[in-house]
């Protein structure tokens, strides 16, 4: 008698146990649809939020990499008085255009990023080395001749920099 009282309940509860079983499976699949959807909006939007702001970074970068190469800095900066004091006006304006850029660094790719920094490094050791091998005495005239005249004769060294901003906005960031 005991095993038909249990038969009977199990006979009486299997359908409820079935609907719930496929409520919670059809729940299940509208839910993880939802989520997706949503995951897709947010997405989007991002997408075309963030990339306008992307590509304004690395114009603002290329901008930046082309106002730091020695030829148009020197051009920019009026060379007066010793060649030292127009050593220490270059490496300012390169740390001012860079300071003004620095935020830009969260829309670049990270390897790129190392990059720029390198090539701002090197461009300042680039002038302090040109202003080391015209010695004390020269002039601020002199120190832009050499600058201009020894920038030709080698790469400058923003170039590489430059070639990966434009290989990532190519490459799709």
């Amino acid at each position: 008698m005991n095993i038909d009282l249990i038969w009977t309940m199990l006979v009486n509860l299997l359908p409820g146990i079935l609907v719930a079983v496929v409520a919670y499976l059809l729940i299940d699949k509208f839910l993880t649809g939802e989520k997706m959807r949503r995951d897709y909006e947010i997405r989007k939007i991002s997408s075309s939020q963030i990339t306008p702001q992307r590509l304004s970074a690395y114009e603002r970068l290329a901008l930046f990499l082309e106002r730091i190469k020695p030829t148009s800095l020197v051009r920019r900066v009026s060379a007066e008085s010793t060649a030292k004091n127009y050593e220490s006006a270059l490496i300012h304006t390169i740390q001012n255009e860079w300071e003004y850029n620095l935020s830009q660094q969260i829309y670049i790719n990270p390897d790129t990023w190392k990059l720029i920094y390198s090539a701002k490094n090197a461009t300042q050791n680039f002038i302090r080395e040109c202003s080391v091998e015209l010695g004390d005495d020269a002039t601020a005239k002199q120190l832009q001749e050499h600058i201009i005249s020894k920038s030709i004769a080698e790469n400058a060294p923003s170039n590489g920099a430059l070639l990966k901003l434009q290989v990532d906005i190519q490459g799709g960031m």
